[in-house]
């Protein structure tokens, strides 16, 4: 072996064994803290349960440690500490150049759902918090839920409730995505009825989601599986435009003073009335208003019509 080729080797050797001797001591991890990213109400875990729960491995290199594992320990911690149900792991950011930090948020009570023993009340994603005998409505602050259909055979605290209706998963970012607060969406709305309809064109089954506002006010939002924040939003237009305006003794009128009519079609349904005969057109007046629902939904699906998110309308349906 030549005096070069030699040399050679030994720089790479000292190379590499300078680079592992930075990963195993300048990037070796040496502590954990958490960082609380929401005021807290019912998580009352301290910062060294929660690291302790993370089961973090001192001394690994942060480059390549699988910080996954920590996040799933600390889920998993629920099963053993009902305290955990009410964490969240938002993520585990590595500060260079041998740091951990835990950002976590508290779980909020926003659903609660009825099966045949129980009430479970779950966080936004139907993780359940806390499981109960009956819903009292004055002391729960949540949507009470029907008609949801789990598949759970065991459901215990801090477990996560397997549902069918998947689209209710997104049900909370709907109307986030609408700059609605959580708490306002539990403020604004008692109870959310889950069910299934069959288009009157097509014959393909739907879900939909009957909304009724503390207040009394009914909502109905058709297919929320397709454009389901663009109907939320609808949906927040259209109870403005009718509910907010100005009135003429019953008569409901718009901005600009005018009265409001609506055309009746056979279904008996109440749309927005644009041009026809004048002896079709129905004036909207409260009195009518009270009696309706607010319907959101979207152009027949088809798979000869291209549709998007933008082909969505509302109609009023008396009940």
């Amino acid at each position: 072996m030549s005096k070069k080729l030699v040399v050679s080797l030994v720089c790479v050797f000292v190379v590499v064994a300078v680079v592992l001797i930075l990963f195993w001591t300048l990037f070796a991890l040496s502590s954990v803290t958490v960082s609380f990213q929401s005021t807290l109400s019912n998580l009352s875990l301290t910062e060294d349960e929660i690291v302790e729960a993370g089961q973090f491995h001192y001394g690994s290199c942060v480059l390549f440690d699988n910080k996954k594992t920590a996040i799933e320990k600390i889920n998993d911690k629920a099963k053993e500490d009902e305290r955990f149900a009410y964490i969240r792991v938002v993520n585990i950011e590595t500060v260079f150049p041998n740091k951990y930090v835990v950002h976590v948020a508290e779980r909020e009570r926003l659903f609660a759902v009825r099966n045949s023993e129980n009430v479970f009340i779950c966080d936004r994603d139907f993780r359940v918090l806390d499981v109960k005998q009956d819903f009292d409505a004055t002391s729960e602050d949540c949507v009470l839920l029907k008609g949801l259909q789990i598949e759970n055979s065991e459901i215990s605290v801090g477990d996560f409730l397997q549902i069918k209706q998947t689209y209710m998963l997104k049900f909370f970012s709907a109307f986030l995505q609408n700059n609605r607060t959580l708490r306002e969406v539990v403020g604004k709305f008692s109870e959310a009825i889950l069910s299934t309809y069959s288009d009157d064109f097509t014959g393909e089954q739907y879900h939909q989601i009957e909304i009724n506002s503390a207040s009394g006010q009914k909502f109905l939002i058709k297919n929320p599986d397709f454009a389901f924040a663009n109907k939320v939003a609808l949906l927040y237009s259209v109870e403005s435009a009718l509910f907010s305006q100005k009135t003429d003794n019953d008569n409901i009128l718009d901005s600009d003073g005018n009265q409001i009519f609506l055309i009746k079609n056979e279904h008996g349904e109440f749309l927005p009335y644009t041009q026809g005969s004048d002896e079709d057109k129905v004036s909207l007046t409260y009195s009518l208003l009270e009696k309706c629902q607010i319907v959101v939904d979207n152009l027949t699906l088809s798979d000869f019509v291209d549709r998007t998110e933008a082909d969505i309308f509302y109609y009023l349906k008396q009940i």
